[in-house]
């Protein structure tokens, strides 16, 4: 399964999410302090682009598996790319927000289609082991891009930030197109008659409900952080992504031998520990040992539904599954962002964590209610 090509399709992802990875201990200071946004902008900032993200995902999913994998991921990343390096020119946090929007586009078509790109090429008994490997590509970019996105603001200026973000991207388009194959010979002609994939809809509602806690996350750890006294953000990103790597790669067929129920009951809990140790542990150490649980919680929930996901739609109809899945982690950031902003605008950021834990415990009653999982789909 590990090929010359699945190796570079994986670099392919490190320089993307690398450059997703810079951003994040960057803009919420640049948003409140050199742009005067107040929580809500700093959380429409943050997780704006997912809102964008989420209304492309139903047009990406069926262009990439018309056109191909390798035309969505080539050309989501240099749009994703030109998003980031566009907050050279933002005057305001509406500017901010626009390129922040267009990031999200480019970011729908990628992640797409090298997601499918990564399950084109696994064996069919390995696609857990395939997926928890392609999400390391993920985790890794996330944990090395904070550190260099700190080091160059501190150093430097935000500037050299977003220049260095389109340098990555640009890298990963090279990747991209290297790594992936061209339209498919058996690809659909024309459009599907839905652009939603109706059974991916129950993992991607799983999904999104367990994402929304980290969400916040995202978007004000960095500001809380740097509250209580801790000057060094990006450690905490690092931390979090290091373990996710870790455990992916050690543990990485565990999602196949729990099953999808087991293994998204475990997810859900440990995000609701960690982020309600956050919340009230307001100390450097509660920020990490919290950081440490919501990483163990995030670690397995993705490869288990995103399997269900796939299983949910023949090869041909792939980028469309993956498509209306990831819907609920664009929806999950956006939202999630917007809500516990308002939370903090309204009260305090300890009690946004806090309620970020308890949607985390909201996700685990549907899973066992409503939205009970299945190992496999009939269509």
């Amino acid at each position: 399964m590990i090929t010359a090509k699945f190796v570079v399709l994986c670099l392919c992802g490190i320089f993307y999410f690398m450059s997703l990875g810079l951003v994040y201990p960057v803009l919420p200071g640049f948003v409140e302090n050199d742009l005067g946004g107040g929580p809500v902008a700093v959380g429409l900032a943050v997780g704006g682009f997912g809102l964008s993200a989420a209304v492309a995902r139903p047009l990406v999913g069926p262009l990439g598996d018309s056109r191909g994998r390798r035309f969505v991921v080539v050309w989501g990343c240099a749009l994703a790319g030109f998003g980031i390096l566009g907050n050279l020119w933002a005057v305001n946090v509406a500017v901010a927000v626009l390129f922040r929007l267009l990031t999200g586009l480019g970011e729908a078509a990628f992640f797409v289609g090298i997601a499918a790109a990564a399950q084109d090429m696994a064996p069919e008994d390995r696609r857990g082991e395939a997926t928890s490997y392609f999400s390391v590509t993920v985790y890794t970019g996330l944990a090395v891009g904070p550190i260099i996105g700190e080091a160059l603001n501190e150093a430097f200026s935000a500037d050299a930030v977003w220049i260095m973000g389109g340098a990555l991207c640009a890298t990963g388009t090279v990747l991209g197109a290297m790594s992936i194959s061209g339209r498919p010979e058996n690809a659909p002609v024309g459009w599907p008659t839905s652009f939603i994939h109706w059974p991916a809809t129950r993992p991607a509602l799983l999904l999104g409900l367990g994402l929304m806690g980290y969400s916040g996350f995202l978007a004000f750890i960095a500001l809380h952080v740097e509250h209580i006294g801790f000057a060094h953000t990006g450690a905490v990103f690092t931390t979090f992504a290091v373990m996710v790597i870790s455990l992916r790669i050690v543990l990485a067929r565990l999602p196949d031998q729990l099953g999808p129920q087991r293994t998204s009951t475990m997810s859900y809990l440990f995000s609701a520990s960690g982020m309600w140790t956050i919340a009230l542990w307001q100390h450097i150490v509660g920020v990490f040992l919290g950081t440490a649980l919501l990483a163990v919680g995030q670690t397995f929930l993705f490869p288990a539904l995103f399997v269900m996901a796939v299983e949910s739609a023949p090869a041909n109809r792939r980028s469309q599954a993956i498509g209306t899945f990831s819907i609920a982690f664009d929806l999950a950031v956006g939202l999630g962002g917007l809500i516990l902003g308002a939370v903090v605008a309204l009260s305090s950021r300890p009690v946004a964590f806090f309620v970020g834990g308890s949607l985390s415990v909201v996700a685990l009653v549907v899973s066992r209610t409503v939205a009970r999982p299945q190992t496999k789909y009939i269509y």
